[in-house]
């Protein structure tokens, strides 16, 4: 059976690993100076040898030949590890095994010893995916796990892992793989299967890999299914990526001001089923390395573009601002968090295009209003004085003072009057100045009086007409202090004492029928006492049940009583004892009601 290249070509020792030179020396000094820990964690992006190290050092530390720290090979746990016959390497995916039972049967199996090897192993691929139940039953065992269990967990999201799980491991950090140590692993596999790569190929598989060794292995599958001599037109065929033209030719429109030119570009691409939410994610990578380009040695900072377009970028990078290509990552940045919230992504991708084609102090510009005036005009006269241009000009010291019109006005039309050159002042003063506050009564009536008329001390002013009917005052209600209940003091029962009747429950149940008519429907017929400290309520059982579970109308009960009492006590539920049996009355009480009915009494005194 053909086996992927992937699999076929995976690292078997240490010194296959590629691009991660770091984690891979740090384990090697532990095996080698004996300083195993017993629990590691390995995250990074996928594709990056995380399960291979796991794997690698599952063998390295059960390995038979101790002369160094990488795994034989050869010997009887070598090749039982690789075979799956040795069980004491366990690995598990969590993406399937995540619930709490799973890791309780896991945390059994550590109890017994391996059976061949020198370590228990267990490898838990995307640890991430497990539920907060099989954590918790994970946490203790890793915590203080046996002498002879070791713990690897490898993930791709380390902020899904808990703190408590991250503190008891080794962290290892796997980074992105550099485009040329996977072009030259490319080249390597390439040479190894029969397959003629050239070089152009290997380093587009290697930028179209982002990082990841296994994807470029995968596209190197894919070409080889349909041709040993694979070039760059092949990867291209195979990988799916089309001319990256098209984004040079967007980002010339707008730079260009030619907003038809670049949505008839997007337009063109749809009808070609090219998704718009990844046209969107291409010009913003586009922007970024225009940007990155631009910079003064920026050509070092474009990894992962060809050398083609390597030139093109620093040719185009010459007439685009800086400051235009980190307004087209924002723009379109925030276009693309729009079209994840459901939003149609093309009309999204237009505005942000369409946007970026007008200048940003047009986008800025505010709403022009009417011109306005420097000065305030007097009532019913016009100004024809233009307002200053400047947006901070020095303005009058008093803009808004009422002036006196040179002819008097009659009482009877001062309202009028003053309600058309409040209409003329709202045409001419600017928005801002419409909510200067009016003419006063007193300054209507002095207006409205002739310049030479006489005013008497003891005259009363003329009431204007909308002061002919006066306003009816409504009553006041009285405080809220006269129509608080009375407080009754609380005399509190002697100690060993039973409960004291609680005197002023009836007032309690009288203020809660206006308070919660529910709960008064349980009490309106009951009694309580008080012990000192609690107010217990007789309310029967299904007051009982009723008051455990609705805790607001305990909290109303609480502040009725402090109300009445001035005390703030809890309640409890209270069960006459006499009652508890079926007995309505003590003997003591059965014989003073027959002493009391004139029925002769004899006390046993003995």
């Amino acid at each position: 059976m053909y086996r992927a290249l992937y699999r076929k070509w995976r690292p078997r020792t240490f010194e296959d690993v590629v691009g991660q030179q770091g984690i891979v020396s740090a384990l090697k000094n532990q095996i080698a100076t004996g300083r195993v820990g017993h629990a590691y964690l390995f995250t990074g992006t996928r594709g990056t040898g995380k399960t291979t190290c796991a794997k690698i050092f599952a063998k390295a530390v059960n390995c038979q030949d101790k002369t160094s720290p990488d795994p034989c090979g050869v010997c009887s746990i070598c090749k039982g590890i690789d075979d799956g016959s040795i069980l004491d390497v366990v690995e598990i995916d969590a993406a399937s095994n995540n619930g709490v039972d799973n890791i309780r049967d896991l945390r059994d199996e550590t109890a017994y010893t391996p059976s061949a090897c020198a370590y228990k192993v267990y490898i838990i691929d995307e640890v991430h995916m497990l539920s907060i139940a099989a954590f918790n039953a994970l946490l203790k065992i890793m915590e203080e796990p046996p002498s002879h269990v070791i713990f690897i967990l490898a993930t791709t999201e380390i902020h899904k892992v808990p703190a408590t799980i991250l503190s008891r491991c080794q962290r290892y950090d796997f980074g992105r793989i550099k485009p040329e140590d996977i072009a030259a692993r490319v080249s390597y596999v390439a040479a190894q299967e029969q397959l003629e790569l050239t070089e152009g190929a290997a380093a587009l598989i290697a930028r179209l890999a982002d990082g990841a060794l296994r994807d470029a292995l995968s596209i190197l599958d894919t070409c080889a299914g349909v041709s040993t001599q694979i070039d760059e037109e092949l990867v291209r065929r195979m990988a799916g990526v089309t001319d990256r033209s098209y984004l040079f030719r967007i980002s010339e429109a707008l730079h260009n001001k030619n907003a038809t030119e670049a949505l008839a570009e997007v337009a063109q691409l749809r009808q070609q089923s090219v998704d718009m939410k990844r046209l969107c994610e291409e010009l913003i990578a586009h922007y970024r390395n225009l940007m990155l380009a631009a910079l003064p040695g920026g050509k070092a900072l474009l990894s992962g573009v060809a050398p083609e377009e390597e030139a093109q970028y620093l040719q185009t990078a010459e007439g685009i601002r800086q400051g235009e290509s980190v307004r087209a990552v924002r723009l379109l940045g925030s276009a693309l968090e729009k079209m994840g919230r459901g939003t149609d992504q093309r009309i999204e991708l237009e505005l942000a295009l369409f946007a970026l084609t007008e200048t940003p102090q047009a986008a800025q510009q505010p709403v022009q209003t009417a011109p306005v005036q420097q000065q305030a005009p007097a009532f019913g006269q016009q100004s024809a004085a233009p307002f200053a241009t400047a947006p901070f000009a020095a303005a009058d010291p008093a803009p808004f003072a009422v002036r006196q019109p040179e002819a008097a006005v009659p009482a009877a039309a001062a309202p009028k009057a003053a309600a058309q050159s409040a209409a003329s002042q709202s045409q001419d003063l600017p928005p801002w100045e419409l909510d200067t506050p009016p003419v006063s009564v007193q300054e209507a009536r002095e207006m409205a009086k002739p310049a030479d008329a006489p005013i008497a001390a003891a005259q009363q002013p003329e009431p204007l007409p909308w002061e002919a009917e006066p306003i009816q005052q409504k009553e006041v209600p009285p405080p809220v202090e006269q129509v608080q209940p009375k407080r009754q003091s609380l005399a509190a029962p002697a100690k060993g004492e039973p409960p004291q009747p609680f005197e002023p429950w009836p007032q309690v149940v009288a203020i809660l029928e206006t308070r919660d008519r529910q709960l008064y429907s349980h009490l309106h017929k009951s009694r309580a006492v008080y012990d000192g400290r609690r107010v217990l309520i007789e309310g029967g059982p299904t007051f009982r049940d009723f008051i455990r579970v609705n805790k607001e109308s305990q909290e109303i009960l609480k502040q009725i009583i402090q109300e009445v009492t001035g005390v703030r006590c809890g309640i409890g539920p209270y069960v006459d004892k006499s009652k508890a049996n079926g007995v309505s009355h003590t003997v003591e009480d059965t014989l003073k009601e027959l002493a009391a009915q004139g029925v002769d009494v004899v006390y046993n005194d003995k």
